[in-house]
């Protein structure tokens, strides 16, 4: 593919503030095109790319749509590109849904059936074993209703998967993730969030590796396809590769997407997501993207230059033959891998579905950047500057955690002192208002209220709680308020409150749960610091925690000790004010 496919087309790349995107810019300015790229973020890498002739700043596809098929539609017309490559669902999506408005645009999109169809998990399933194609047993659940029908059927963990990546509802647009149950309550937790946004796919789970099948087809025929493996994912339990290696296409692999790419007669790129079991040779399908993948990558770095043979495929109408890639290339995205071997080092995954690799295994495998076969996601000699600025933004995302981290710890030791030291003690004896904050005020602080409020206001102090969540008048949290009934307890009556800055004003001390809630209110008014504490550093041991993380949507274990923690709290703080109450008669 030495002769570019016309006199230097003109290509607009969107999802600039995607790695995929550099590497698409790459590849085609070499084909002889001039590229061009559109994101929603200042300064993304691909915007430092010797091969980017100009970057667009644009609205952000999931927060202001509308905007944003606006932007493009009239970027579009007033630039005449000769094809524009969207990279993500991100635009994917809305562009899919609109694409009547865009019909004189030459995007490299599938067609709207089959593009659909991919995007819906459920319908991807339900094809998939139609054809015989391997998939996890699962169900597909659309409310808590149907989720409590069916939860004496599953097995754990389970894998709860959003129907589509993106989602919409009532809470708006979002990105979504997969995530995993382990327990009943989990389960629970993770649909009340998910269903939010659409339905839900409950999935066994399939251990085995994560493998890809990354081809191009021409209206239905496979043309060129190229497999990877997983070697590193952040998080450790599944989530985008930060570490692959190309190995041969698995013929059984291979049959499978063929049989789903005929199916769906598609036209352009896509990667077929697996989960493989070497051993049995037994795999399931996970999923197909699509549009270009996160490890687009280690594709172009083995051989395997798809956006070459998407560019001849939309402009000529025919994929040209090129050489067999290389196997045994790693490709590694060095920003993300940082985070896995951090998370290695801290052991940040459940065990029940993660093995870890040795401290020995992660040291060998640092040997993997000295071989020649070892290439980096951004870092390149012939495009250097995109990597220099991937280096120092690592490194200054590690000198900021280390700054943040020397700031919490004198922040830590000086709340602990205010209540070792006597400082709130002595507030107390003075104060006639009492603040107690949390996020929503629907747990924390909403526990600490009622915990405190008979014993408080028999002692003269008056008690109110609040939340920065922006709506009130929110019940208890259901899991919290059983917790309080078990112990003779009500919450009746209560709802959540607003915090204004009158509020702050008002009142004499201010109890948080976390820093971040701490720096909220200075933000709001920086007199109140002087008299806002972490109500959880009243432990007197160092290796306490000091903050009292929110239990909410997580199990009944976690609200439980949320329960214990404000409680012990709360006990501490009668007897200051009994020490107060005495010392004023």
């Amino acid at each position: 593919m030495s002769e570019s496919v016309t006199d230097s087309p003109r290509v607009l790349v969107l999802d600039g503030d995607m790695v995929p995107a550099l590497t698409i810019a790459r590849s085609l300015v070499r084909r002889g095109a001039v590229v061009e790229i559109a994101g929603h973020t200042q300064r993304p890498l691909s915007s430092f790319s010797r091969h980017c002739a100009r970057y667009w700043l644009c609205p952000n596809p999931l927060e202001a749509v509308s905007d944003y098929l606006g932007w493009l539609g009239r970027h579009c017309a007033a630039q005449a590109y000769d094809l524009v490559i969207p990279v993500t669902e991100r635009t994917l999506v809305p562009l899919s849904r609109q694409r009547d408005d865009f019909e004189g645009v030459p995007l490299a999109m599938p067609s709207a059936d089959s593009l659909d169809l991919v995007l819906d998990k459920s319908q991807t399933m339900a094809l998939a074993e139609r054809l015989g194609v391997s998939v996890p047993q699962g169900v597909r659940v659309q409310s808590l209703a149907q989720l409590d029908a069916v939860a004496h059927e599953l097995h754990f963990p389970v894998v709860l998967k959003p129907e589509r990546s993106i989602g919409s509802g009532a809470a708006g647009v979002s990105q979504l993730q997969v995530s995993y149950a382990f327990d009943h309550a989990e389960l629970r937790a993770g649909c009340t969030h998910a269903l939010r946004f659409g339905a839900v796919l409950l999935q066994e789970y399939f251990g085995g590796q994560g493998v890809g099948v990354e081809l191009i087809a021409d209206r239905g025929s496979i043309a060129y396809s190229f497999q990877h493996r997983r070697l590193h994912e952040v998080p450790l339990t599944g989530g985008g590769s930060s570490l692959r290696v190309s190995e041969p296409v698995n013929a059984t692999l291979l049959e499978a997407s063929r049989k789903l790419v005929e199916a769906l007669d598609w036209h352009g790129v896509a990667m077929v997501e697996f989960k493989f079991n070497p051993a049995t040779g037994e795999y399931r399908l996970m999923e197909i993207n699509g549009r270009f993948w996160g490890s687009l990558p280690l594709a172009a770095a083995a051989g395997a230059d798809f956006p070459g043979m998407l560019l001849e495929l939309e402009l000529r109408g025919a994929v040209p033959t090129i050489a067999p890639y290389r196997t045994g290339v790693l490709c590694r995205l060095l920003s993300r891998d940082v985070s896995w071997y951090e998370a290695v080092l801290r052991a940040a995954a459940p065990a029940r579905i993660v093995t870890l690799p040795t401290r020995g295994e992660v040291l060998r495998g640092l040997g993997q950047f000295f071989s020649p076969r070892h290439r980096f996601d951004v870092q390149s000699l012939g495009d250097p500057l995109p990597g220099l600025v991937d280096l120092g933004r690592i490194v200054g995302s590690y000198a900021s955690r280390l700054g943040t981290l020397l700031r919490e710890r004198r922040f830590l030791a000086a709340q602990r002192q205010a209540w070792r030291g006597g400082g709130i003690g002595r507030q107390l004896a003075g104060a006639q208002r009492l603040l107690f904050i949390c996020y929503g005020n629907i747990n924390r602080s909403a526990l600490a209220d009622i915990l405190v409020r008979p014993y408080a206001e028999d002692s003269g102090y008056t008690v109110l709680s609040a939340g920065f969540h922006a709506e009130g008048s929110r019940n208890m949290d259901p899991v919290m308020r059983s917790l309080l009934e078990a112990e003779g307890l009500s919450a009746e009556g209560f709802g959540s409150t607003v915090l204004t800055p009158d509020m702050l004003a008002d009142s004499d001390l201010v109890f948080v749960m976390e820093q971040r809630h701490y720096d909220r209110i200075v933000a709001m008014d920086p007199r109140a610091g002087e008299r806002t504490f972490l109500l959880g550093a009243h432990e007197n041991s160092e290796g306490w925690p000091a903050e009292i993380p929110d239990p909410y949507g997580g199990p009944r274990d976690q609200y439980m000790a949320c329960y214990r923690r404000i409680a012990g709290a709360v006990d501490r703080l009668k007897s200051l004010m009994a020490s107060a109450d005495g010392g004023a008669e």
